[in-house]
């Protein structure tokens, strides 16, 4: 009797694991498309990191936002005899353009008290001498090599200002520029608009000069620091000059 209870026992107890088995078993069809399922995750996750990667990379951060603001001029100005390049030699006329800059010096009634003289200076050969002229301006550093020879080039002050072209119809000339007027105070503002406006009216095809920044011409009332005792901003002073 207890021998029977005992191996009835051991049945049941078999009977149960066999069952339990068959349970959990899966079929080689759900181990395929198990397997099928895990592998798409992954691609899945693994083209998602990479996206993720490609945005992050494409999109810059705050501190990467950051471009240059700022010019720094890398040329002096040249005054002196060779200055126009006929020290080079013979054939100077052929390799250089001689172009005259408009620079700054003490004793005038421009600004604080200053006035424009004119330096020539060599470029390579062009006919496009108004854009020359206002790339070198812009281009040339706010003082001299020897700063005893007492001038300087305001516009080289004003660093965060950068020129765009010029065009010239019907003797109009509309120079662009863009950045902002950020610059060392209100002794320069004249002497930045006096160097801007002949830098165009020395040349006689010129008889009008605009100058845009942005895109609109520069009305210089928004600069103005007079708390309204000036005839600003009802009367505009647009950045224009004439002859």
């Amino acid at each position: 009797m207890q021998t029977k209870f005992i191996i009835g026992a051991i049945i049941v107890i078999i009977l149960a694991f066999g069952a339990f088995l068959l349970f959990n078993q899966k079929t080689p069809s759900e181990n395929v498309i198990n397997q099928d399922i895990s592998e798409q995750e992954l691609d899945t996750i693994s083209q998602e990191k990479k996206t993720t990667e490609i945005s992050e990379k494409n999109t810059p951060s705050q501190t990467s936002q950051t471009v240059t603001t700022e010019r720094t001029p890398s040329r002096f100005a040249c005054v002196g005899e060779y200055c126009d390049g006929s020290m080079s030699g013979d054939d100077w006329r052929e390799k250089y353009t001689t172009i005259t800059i408009p620079l700054i010096r003490d004793g005038g009634n421009v600004g604080c008290g200053a006035e424009i003289f004119f330096a020539p200076h060599a470029v390579p050969k062009t006919t496009a001498v108004l854009d020359a002229t206002y790339k070198l301006l812009f281009d040339i550093k706010t003082l001299p090599e020897i700063q005893a020879d007492g001038f300087r080039n305001t516009v080289g002050a004003y660093t965060k200002l950068f020129y765009d072209r010029v065009t010239l119809d019907k003797g109009i000339a509309r120079v662009y520029l863009t950045g902002d007027m950020y610059g060392p105070g209100h002794c320069a503002e004249p002497e930045l608009q006096t160097q801007m406006i002949q830098a165009a009216l020395q040349y006689p095809t010129v008889n009008r000069v605009e100058i845009y920044l942005n895109g609109k011409i520069f009305d210089w009332c928004a600069m103005d620091q007079s708390d309204g005792e000036g005839p600003c901003p009802e009367i505009p002073r647009l950045w224009v000059g004439e002859k």
